[in-house]
C-alpha cells in the first residue's frame, strides 16, 4: 500500500477509483443515510447515490458487503454494521472486524473488475476508513490496511 498526502478527491478527479466509507443502513425513503464525512461528499457529487445503496443494504441487510458504484468510479465500503433501527446505523462506531471484512472484499473486487476488462491505471485510493465519524484511531485501523492492501492502494490521510 502506497501512502500519500493530499485529497483523495484529487485522486477521483484525476480518473481514480476511491474507496467511500459507510455505514449499513437505510432510512423510510430507502436512501442510506450519508450525512456526514466523506460519505455525504459522494452523496453530493452523485444524488443517486444514497437511494441505489440503501437498496442494496435493504436488499442484503447485515450481509451487505462492499460494493463498487461504477458511473462514480467508488468502491461502497461498510464500517458501520446494520442496526436493530436501520435509520440508526450511521451513529454507530465502526467496526474493526467489519473493516476487516470489507478490506477483503476490496481486494477480491479488484481482482473480479480486473478479470472483466475493468482498467485501473491508478491505485485504488482509500482513506482512513472507521477513523473520523467511526470514531477509531489510525493505530487500529492501519494493522488491517497493511496486512491485506498492496500496491494497487493507495491510503490518503485527508478526503
Amino acid at each position: 500500500m502506497i501512502t500519500r498526502q493530499g485529497n483523495i478527491w484529487d485522486h477521483h478527479a484525476e480518473g481514480g477509483w476511491i474507496v467511500i466509507a459507510t455505514n449499513i443502513g437505510w432510512k423510510s425513503d430507502g436512501t442510506n443515510p450519508m450525512g456526514a464525512g466523506i460519505a455525504k461528499t459522494a452523496a453530493d457529487k452523485y444524488s443517486e447515490l444514497p437511494l441505489w445503496y440503501g437498496k442494496k443494504c435493504r436488499k442484503f441487510g447485515a450481509d451487505t458487503a462492499v460494493l463498487p458504484y461504477k458511473p462514480g468510479r467508488l468502491f461502497l465500503f461498510p464500517t458501520k454494521p446494520l442496526a436493530e433501527q436501520p435509520w440508526m446505523s450511521w451513529k454507530q462506531d465502526s467496526s474493526l472486524e467489519l473493516i476487516r471484512q470489507s478490506t477483503k472484499q476490496l481486494v477480491l473486487w479488484l481482482e473480479i473488475l480486473q478479470k472483466d476488462g475493468a482498467k485501473f491505471i491508478k491505485p485504488i485510493g482509500v482513506p482512513m476508513v472507521g477513523c473520523q465519524n467511526g470514531n477509531l484511531k489510525p493505530k487500529q485501523v492501519m494493522p488491517i490496511l497493511e496486512k491485506y492492501l498492496n500496491d494497487k492502494f493507495v491510503l490518503f490521510e485527508r478526503y
